[in-house]
């Protein structure tokens, strides 16, 4: 190993950074004041801004250490932290690190604690050399897991009573890790593009899902046959996340209902062959969890994006909001896996 300290980690989102003396007051409110927050975790929430300014100047101290590691999870629209991820401990015997993080309720379930670990992830193993990378998390708190898991770690096994936080003084603990030689293994849930050469990256899978308006959403129907209907959506590239809208009943919201696994097509056509028939056309399927957007005033501006996308009638738009909103529900998809390819028809 070579240990390299808290470098600069960029990914599509976020910009991973060394603390500053400056970044206390928006680690107080951001995340660091809220009970709700450290629930699972071993410090206090802090009593005034005052401990936070303490502690983001003695993290900014220690970042010019080849072997301290402490990231400000900072999204590049916002341009100030809104949680941290740092190693918690080393082992260099094993070069092994554990990891662990936190960022504030505001910005749960969009990924991107995920995306901040998987970054630090690569780095770690890539960048200094370590050969095992680990995190750990109370078992009640299962929203972690998932974290773990779409960064690309396996769960090892539990560990009875083996840890304590402000939630529980004895407490099992979820083991996962991910070892060097698995970080470009692909997903044991989603299989890669048979043919590479036909692969589209992320970013152009995430052009063709803003830009397009419609795709073919799948959710798993009665019977457990799949039931595949079209659907006009919306990507916000805010909270990566895609969102439709839909009436209060029927089919597909009774299948959300038993199960929040989803994928949803989209199809982006370009040119016709010179035979006249066949067609160059991209394709991506987006695999992810369903979710009910339970507040009423976020379902009613969802609707007016998604209608925007069809008409700019202001008045139309907002008769029918009046008129039919009440009736309108909208649910979201945050994907869990991303893919897309090239296809001739020939």
């Amino acid at each position: 190993m070579e240990h390299k300290g808290t470098v600069l980690l960029e990914t599509p989102r976020l910009r991973l950074r060394s603390f500053t003396p400056g970044d206390g007051d928006a680690m107080f409110r951001n995340w660091a004041h809220d009970a709700e927050v450290t629930r699972y975790l071993t410090w206090p929430p802090h009593a005034d801004a005052a401990v936070s300014r303490q502690i983001a100047e003695a993290w900014a101290q220690s970042s010019e250490k080849p072997d301290f590691y402490q990231w400000a999870i900072v999204p590049k629209e916002l341009n100030e932290p809104i949680g941290s991820i740092s190693v918690v401990r080393i082992n260099e015997k094993y070069a092994s690190a554990e990891i662990g993080y936190c960022i504030g309720k505001a910005w749960w379930g969009r990924g991107i604690t995920a995306e901040a670990l998987r970054a630090v992830i690569e780095y770690l193993i890539r960048e200094v050399g370590f050969q095992k990378v680990l995190a750990v998390h109370d078992i009640h708190n299962s929203n972690s897991g998932k974290v773990m898991r779409k960064a690309g770690m396996k769960q090892e096994g539990i560990l009875r009573r083996s840890g304590s936080n402000n939630s529980d003084p004895c407490c099992d603990l979820a083991l996962y890790s991910i070892l060097a030689e698995e970080l470009d293994e692909p997903s044991p849930v989603f299989r890669p593009v048979a043919r590479a050469k036909q692969a589209l990256s992320q970013e152009d899978c995430i052009r063709i899902l803003r830009q397009e308006k419609r795709g073919f959403l799948s959710v798993l129907g009665d019977e457990n046959y799949p039931y595949t209907l079209p659907i006009n959506h919306w990507y916000d590239p805010e909270d990566g996340k895609l969102y439709f809208h839909s009436g209060m009943a029927g089919h597909k919201i009774d299948a959300m209902r038993r199960s929040d696994k989803s994928s949803f097509c989209v199809l982006e056509q370009a040119d016709t062959d010179g035979d006249g028939w066949s067609l160059y056309y991209h394709s991506v399927i987006v695999f992810g969890r369903l979710e009910i957007v339970e507040d009423h005033d976020r379902a009613l501006e969802i609707s007016r994006i998604l209608s925007y996308q069809f008409t700019d009638d202001r008045d139309y738009i907002e008769w029918e909001v009046a008129h039919a909103g009440h009736r309108v529900l909208c649910f979201s998809l945050t994907p869990e896996h991303i893919t897309g390819k090239r296809v001739h028809e020939k």
